[in-house]
């Protein structure tokens, strides 16, 4: 059991290092794109990338999500079968994906021209196809990886997907003067090579045939899975295309450079939410003063986020002055809004974890509830208020979600949060991470030096009380990481 432990543990430092180098890495080609391509060709990009994960969704019909179900029901039992259920999927994913290709092509102006608005066939959306027929067997075998409880080649894979991705799409902008076809042809020859090696390393792990009740056992547990997946995606992307579609490339660009910025509070909450979670189902079910010690951590997690949305929203302005064009500083306005945003969220990170004391059947319904809410919020305040009102429909789905989602959560199972203290906290910020408003036109007077001295005196002023009161646990914090 103890053995069994320490593996889950090792898995999650693992996956949480590589999730956070992934998005860090893509956190630092903004720069690049920032100064060496106009919003139109970023907005490409961005737009691409959305439609990208939307079809892949569709293609792989959520069959990575039995894999670990079917993994540990006959891998003991009955290997050869295993092999056969593997196999099966990936036939009917090559086949789909063919099938829905030839479809998308045929149809194109009705699909892929709304989907693709603005953007030009060639060499564009070829490109995007072909990351599109590629990636679902690259997921598919990451699903049968992390299966097999094979982090560091699951993440090793990711990472030659990811390097290759970035350090190709440095070379075609960098030094061919490629522009959104650069980073769309880097991704694609990323796909082709992890395309590859999944397919290289499944042969052991499956056997090719195309079984009908097999297909049939496999989609009857994964298509239920499918609307989930596709909600997850609508509550985090789906304003790009909204914003193309009601608007143009440049806005999606200016909102995506934005958002970047403003979701380095979600880099964060993923890679603490990874080491949370197992201390949450520890605490649960072995320490009997577990509640109080579940509130008291989720009160300073949340201090800890309020506090990195407020500096990034404060510092926002200069750094989009050091990594971008003229044309993209206006970003900054929306940094408040998507940081206070994934506070919220990372709120949610700390309670989410009841449902998964065998209530999982919830989460489905509750991300359908919320993708509506954020499709029906965009389609309202992106018309009046551009990338602010997509901002400003991405900070209320998200409390609107976590609104929804902790109500049930606790009828599930109640924990005692300070929802005053909480709320409070979250709010404070808020105002606090929105006051740029208020001064950041008198500071363009001033050297960028003297802003950025001027502005982190004031908040280590704010910041260095609130230290000095946790200091305890930072110090624990730090011990533990010196261990």
């Amino acid at each position: 059991m103890e053995k069994k432990q320490k593996k889950l543990a090792q898995n999650a430092i693992i996956y949480s290092f590589f999730t956070l180098l992934q998005r860090g890495l893509g956190f630092f080609l903004l720069p690049v794109y920032t100064t060496f391509l106009t919003t139109d060709q970023l907005g490409i990009i961005s737009t691409s990338s959305a439609v990208i994960a939307f079809i892949t969704i569709i293609i792989g019909l959520s069959l990575r999500g039995s894999t670990s179900y079917y993994y540990y029901k006959y891998k003991d039992k009955d290997l050869p079968y295993l092999k056969k259920i593997y196999g099966n999927n990936v036939s009917l994913i090559l086949l789909f994906s063919t099938f829905c290709i030839i479809l998308l092509i045929v149809t194109k102006q009705w699909i892929l021209d709304y989907l693709f608005l603005n953007i030009d066939f060639n060499p564009y959306v070829i490109l995007s196809l072909a990351s599109i027929f590629l990636q679902p067997i690259y997921f598919f075998y990451q699903s049968v990886l992390k299966a097999k409880q094979k982090a560091k080649k699951a993440a090793g894979l990711d990472f030659v997907y990811f390097s290759i991705m970035i350090g190709l799409t440095l070379i075609f902008i960098l030094g061919f003067d490629f522009k959104a076809e650069g980073a769309l042809l880097a991704n694609s020859i990323a796909s082709v090579t992890v395309f590859l090696i999944s397919i290289i390393g499944l042969r052991h792990d499956i056997t090719f045939s195309l079984n009908k009740a097999i297909i049939k056992k496999s989609l009857k547990y994964s298509l239920p899975i499918l609307p989930h997946n596709l909600s997850g995606w609508a509550m985090n992307m789906v304003d790009k295309i909204m914003l193309n579609t009601m608007g143009s490339l440049s806005i999606v660009a200016l909102f995506d450079v934005g958002s970047q910025i403003g979701k380095v509070v979600n880099m964060i909450s993923l890679g603490i939410n990874s080491a949370y979670s197992p201390w949450f189902f520890d605490q649960i079910r072995n320490d009997k003063n577990s509640h109080n010690n579940i509130v008291k951590v989720t009160n300073k997690i949340i201090l800890l986020y309020v506090i990195i949305a407020i500096c990034i929203s404060w510092l926002s302005p200069e750094l989009l002055m050091f990594i971008s064009k003229p044309e993209y500083h206006e970003s900054w306005k929306i940094v408040p809004f998507i940081a206070t945003a994934f506070v919220i969220n990372g709120f949610y990170f700390t309670f989410s974890n009841v449902f998964f004391l065998e209530k999982t059947k919830y989460l489905p319904i509750l991300t359908i509830i919320g993708a509506l809410f954020n499709i029906g919020l965009n389609l309202y305040f992106i018309p009046k208020y551009g990338i602010m009102g997509a901002a400003i429909a991405s900070l209320i789905t998200k409390l609107i979600f976590t609104v929804i989602t902790f109500i049930v959560s606790q009828r599930l199972h109640y924990i005692p949060y300070k929802l005053i203290r909480l709320n409070f906290t979250i709010f404070i910020g808020f105002l606090l991470a929105c006051s740029p408003f208020l001064f950041q036109d008198k500071l363009v007077e001033f050297n960028i030096w003297i802003t950025i001295l001027i502005k982190s005196v004031v908040l280590s002023i704010l910041i260095i009380p609130i230290a000095i009161n946790n200091r305890e646990m930072i110090k624990k914090i730090i011990k533990k990481g010196a261990q």
